[in-house]
């Protein structure tokens, strides 16, 4: 069977071509012309077997159904205004299990300041969530704006989630350590406001839920630019839990996932301005490199080395 990625390809091969005024797809969110600005779309499924960790709650699940959405909002930095959603359930569903889904929308509903409008609801073998949410805005920032010499840039730094996910599969850790993964993986938390402050200093932004490496090749090649990352943005504590159970930092930073973080370029003369308006909303962004002229080429430099870095992360259907 064809992976995700495969299918996507062959899809858009078939799809008619837009319109002047639409976005291209296959970016984050898609956008149409709208009476001021434009109508800003994003569809995101959650699928029980394969975005809901053991451990997670059928609450949690909901909130990060909506999570997922609202981090492809923030990528852009656009202000989610409401959502729809589908619901799949199976017949072994308890009502207090819905109760659950409900109070996880309202969660994320609050959380985000994002409207529920209604949905839909069918059966199915298990929990499926599927969020259409939607937007208004006068500009975007897409995926293909990196030029040769701008820096790289992330919103904060990656291998909580994939680390909490072997603690749920029995890996051994250090207490806090295993609070911040664990917290990564049951309630992930796109930083909303963070992406709307940080909209006008990106060329080029991605959200990084489907792994760092992944979104530094997606990145790469949509603007036709190579990318030098010289600092692997490590959580705090992953050199000692990777150390501990037999596992590789480069692989849980760089091919883990789940992090929605932000991950683009921005002119070298924007930077300092960038960094004062995430420390006004109480974050930090991290440099972690630069955009070259070799194209499609993603390296890590250590230590005088470079390292090729190859194009992994999560793929459904992979």
């Amino acid at each position: 069977m064809p992976d995700e990625l495969e299918i996507i390809e062959t899809i858009l091969k078939s799809a008619a071509k837009l319109p002047r005024g639409y976005s291209k797809m296959g970016d984050d969110v898609a956008a149409m012309p709208a009476s001021v600005g434009k109508l800003v779309m994003k569809v995101d499924m959650l699928v029980q077997s394969t975005d809901v960790p053991r451990g997670m709650s059928f609450r949690q699940a909901a909130r990060k159904s909506i999570a997922m959405c609202v981090s492809d909002f923030a990528a852009k930095g656009v202000s989610p205004d409401s959502y729809m959603v589908s619901l799949g359930l199976s017949r072994r569903t308890t009502s207090k299990q819905v109760h659950e889904l409900a109070y996880g929308f309202r969660d994320a509903s609050r959380e985000w300041g994002v409207r529920m409008l209604g949905g839909d609801t069918n059966e199915a073998g298990e929990l499926v969530i599927d969020c259409a949410m939607v937007g208004f805005a006068r500009r975007l920032v897409g995926r293909g704006g990196a030029k040769g010499g701008q820096v790289l840039v992330t919103t904060g730094t990656f291998g909580y989630p994939p680390a909490g996910l072997a603690i749920l599969e029995g890996a051994s850790s250090r207490r806090g350590f295993s609070q911040s993964a664990l917290r990564s993986v049951l309630l992930p938390t796109p930083n909303l406001r963070l992406g709307l402050a940080l909209a006008p200093y990106w060329t080029s932004v991605m959200d990084s839920s489907d792994g760092l490496a992944r979104s530094l090749h997606s990145l790469a090649a949509a603007s036709s630019v190579g990318f030098e990352v010289r600092t692997l943005p490590a959580a705090d504590g992953l050199d000692e839990f990777a150390e501990v159970n037999g596992l590789s930092v480069k692989g849980l930073v760089l091919a883990g996932g789940e992090e929605y973080l932000l991950v683009g370029t921005m002119k070298k003369s924007k930077l300092q301005d960038a960094q004062e308006a995430a420390h006004k909303c109480g974050a930090s962004i991290v440099e972690i490199g630069n955009a070259n002229g070799r194209v499609g080429e993603v390296v890590l430099r250590s230590e005088g080395k470079s390292e090729r870095i190859k194009d992994v992360g999560w793929t459904h259907l992979g």
